[in-house]
Formats: C-alpha cells, structure tokens, sequence
C-alpha cells in the first residue's frame, strides 16, 4: 500500500533513478521531473505531497521550481538537495518555503526520516486548511440566519467592517451572538489566514490581565517561571478579540490605548517595545457611554475603540428571527442526534415566539437542542418543551377584562414565577430579586397556591 506520492526533480537520471528506487521500496508512489515546467505539469495532473527538489538543475535553480511549485499548490511541503558546498542556499531556500534540505551524497537512513516528518508537516496543513476552510464558510456573513430588517443591517455593517481594518466595538446583550459577528468580520477580512484569538477579560484574574495580553518576562513577577508571550503578540497579522472589554481595569485601559495609538507593547517585566500588527475586535454587554460619564471607562479608549459599531439587538426585539434560528439549530441537532426532524408544530413554534427569550440566542439554542433530545417522532411538539415556556405563555396573555387589583395580584404571580424559576428555585435568591423578604416571599407562595 502507497503512503504518499513524492515528486522527484533532479536532472540527473542517474540520481534521479537512484532516490525514485529508493523511496519505492518504502511503499511511496514517486513522480518524475528534469525542470520546473515538468514539475509544474505533473503536479497539475497528480495529487503531490512532497517534492523533492535538487538545487542545481540545468539552466535553472531549484529555489526557482520550489517558488513556482508553492505558487501553484502551497499545501505541497518541498525538500530541497543540496551539495555540501551549497548549503547556505539550502538555508535561502528553506526562507522561501522548503521545509528541509539534504546534502549530497545522500545518507538515506535520515533523508528517509526527513521524508516521514515532511509528511507530517504536509498532514497538519491540510488539516489546518480543512479547518481554516471550514471556520470561514461556518462564519461567513451568509450563514447569518435572520429574516429581520435589524439583523440584515447587522450583516451589512460586517460586511463593510471585513474590508477595512478599523477597530469595531460590538455592543449587545449576553447571547446575542457577538463572537460569532467578530468571527465573521475576521473570516471574511484579509487577515482571514491569520489568527483569531478570542479573550474574555472577565474570565481573567484582574492580576493576570497584563501579562495575558502584553506577556512576561522570566521572573516579573511571582510564578513567571519563564517568558510567556501575550495575545498581541501571539495574534500578530491576525484578530484580536477582547470579549466584555467594559470589565478592562482603568490602569489596563490606558496601556490598551498605548497599543491602539502606538501599535507598540511591553512585556511585563521588559523595557524593550514590541511591535504587532493586530486587529483589534472588542465587545461589551455594558452601556460604555454610560460607563465614561461616570468615569468607570476612558473616553479616549472608548473613541478608539468606537470606528466601526456594530449592535446586535436582543431576540425579543426581532421575533421575526425566531422560526429561521429554530429551523437552523432543528436541522444542526437533528444530524449529530442521528434523528430525522422533519419540522416543529405550528403549536410549539407559537410558544417559542410568544416567549421573551432572556438569555437570546444562546437561550434558544439550548432549549431546541433539548427538545431535539426529548423528540421521538417526525416533529417537536409542545410536549418535548421545557415546561416553563408553558407556563410562561399562560402567564404572559392580555389581562383583558380584569380590574386593577385583579391585574396587580396576577403581575405578583407572573414575577414570583418566573424569579424563582430564574434562581432554581432558591427563596432567598428570589427574595432579593424581587426585593422583597423571604417571609414576604413565603407568605405570597401560600396566597397564591405557587410551590417551589
């Protein structure tokens, strides 16, 4: 059984034929070429994996036909032979692209072993560029799924912000799905090949922020046992994300401005400026207008921040999205459960509609993804819901025809609900939610038959 293909330059037939034997006898499948047009011509017909290219061809160089071989499939991983004497042209080609070089006269044991781990590096690439093909068509702006005029507006905005490499602030409640528009903004941007780098500052110890962004040098402080290198610099030519950017401390906030203003950083712990070409995503679920007047956020940064704005509104404010988001996770869940769903009942869309969805998309998700789970037959019923979008429906109808107290002790149910619901059921926790004592809370329970 073949384990690659291999492609053989070499313009000597003699050698040539010698390392074609060779790698034959280990099972690989080897192509042949004396030039860089023939080497061009066989990797347009045939599936290469590594090329191994001789330096010193007839009335060309192999840093020639490595550079046009790339040009045409750069997920082919070349190796470059070489004289002794020409080894600092191995090094040069090794900057243009060759993976490795081997010196002439061949020692096959480790040009066999320089084989094997082109290989491997050939592997990961093809890995990383399924992964990289499969991120950007994931995020691309088209997967959007929306029918509403806000969301299309939204879609608009990404697609413009993807051509520029203007700072964006994403502004919008907790599970509307800001991540997802800053993937798509760097998936579909020039740096789509570069790194997308998501932190959460709120899931950062504020001691740890610094040196999580900009880096540490050895022993700057307790633990740093060795060099850490930060996001910025990790994200260089790539996308950095700074989730909950409105949690960023203030004496944080001014060494962000220095990066936006300056494009330069320090490692903690180091004098010496470090230079990173990174874009800079932010999203906050803060009101950071807010945030500035009352001098919890620099306005500077915040001006910085602010060149492209993008607002994901709430779904409760875009009802409309609903029945497309349920059919898109419907169909997401319905092949990893192995379970053909046809649809969801007219009945159980309606509640899903009805339903204010406090915690958005991700909220949405979650409870069609259950009820996918729960499902046994063609269609999601009302019966494979959470029963609190039930009784939320229930609570939720026009109070018509009812008197004022009558509309008041039916509001006190309503918020008693859903407060325990929302606190699992805890009576203090509900308690203080609502603002009242838990005595308060109990004696209300008893008035209106409410269990916990």
């Amino acid at each position: 059984m073949k384990k690659a293909n291999l492609l053989v330059v070499e313009d000597d037939p003699l050698q040539r034929k010698l390392i074609k034997e060779n790698l034959e006898q280990e099972g690989y499948a080897v192509f042949e070429a004396e030039s860089k047009q023939e080497s061009l011509d066989v990797i347009t017909q045939q599936t290469v994996d590594v090329a191994i290219v001789d330096f010193q061809l007839d009335g060309e160089t192999g840093l020639d036909v490595i550079k046009a071989i790339l040009e045409r499939n750069p997920l082919i991983t070349p190796v470059m032979v070489t004289a002794f004497g020409n080894i600092e042209n191995a090094v040069e080609a090794m900057r243009q692209g060759a993976y490795d070089y081997i010196v002439k006269p061949i020692d096959f044991k480790n040009f066999l072993m320089v084989v094997e781990r082109a290989l491997e590096r050939q592997k990961l690439q093809k890995e990383v560029s399924i992964l990289r093909s499969t991120l950007e068509e994931k995020f691309s702006s088209k997967n959007f799924v929306f029918s509403s005029a806000r969301m299309a507006e939204v879609a608009h905005l990404v697609n413009k912000a993807a051509k520029s490499d203007a700072t964006v602030l994403i502004s919008g409640e907790t599970g509307t799905g800001k991540d997802f528009v800053a993937k798509a903004i760097h998936f579909a941007s020039r740096r789509k090949h570069g790194t997308f780098l998501p932190v959460n500052i709120t899931s950062l110890p504020e001691t740890l922020i610094e040196s999580e962004l900009f880096g540490a040098e050895k022993g700057s402080f307790t633990g740093a046992y060795e060099r850490k290198i930060g996001k910025f610099e990790a994200a260089s030519e790539g996308t950095l994300f700074l989730d909950e950017i409105g949690d960023l401390p203030l004496h944080l906030q001014v060494k962000l401005l220095r990066v936006l203003q300056e494009k330069e950083f320090f490692r903690l712990g180091s004098s010496q400026p470090l230079k990173s070409d990174v874009r800079i995503i932010a999203a906050t679920n803060r009101d950071l207008e807010k945030a500035v007047k009352e001098e919890k956020f620099r306005p500077d940064l915040y001006y910085r921040l602010n060149v492209i704005r993008i607002h994901v509104p709430p779904l409760r404010q875009r009802k409309e999205d609903i029945p497309p988001l349920v059919d898109h996770f419907v169909r997401k869940y319905s092949k990893r459960e192995e379970k053909t769903i046809e649809e969801i009942t007219a009945e159980a869309m309606n509640v899903l509609v009805q339903y204010s969805f406090p915690g958005n998309i991700r909220e949405l998700e979650n409870v069609i993804e259950r009820a996918v789970v729960f499902c046994d037959g063609s269609f999601i019923t009302l019966g494979d819901l959470p029963v609190f979008l039930k009784e939320t429906l229930e609570d939720d109808l026009v109070f018509e025809g009812l008197t004022l107290p009558e509309k008041v002790k039916k509001l006190e149910k309503i918020e008693i609900k859903r407060a325990l619901r929302d606190n699992g059921g805890i009576k203090s926790k509900a308690a203080r939610a609502l603002g009242v004592t838990e005595r308060i809370l109990s004696y209300k329970q008893k008035t209106y038959g409410i269990k916990t």
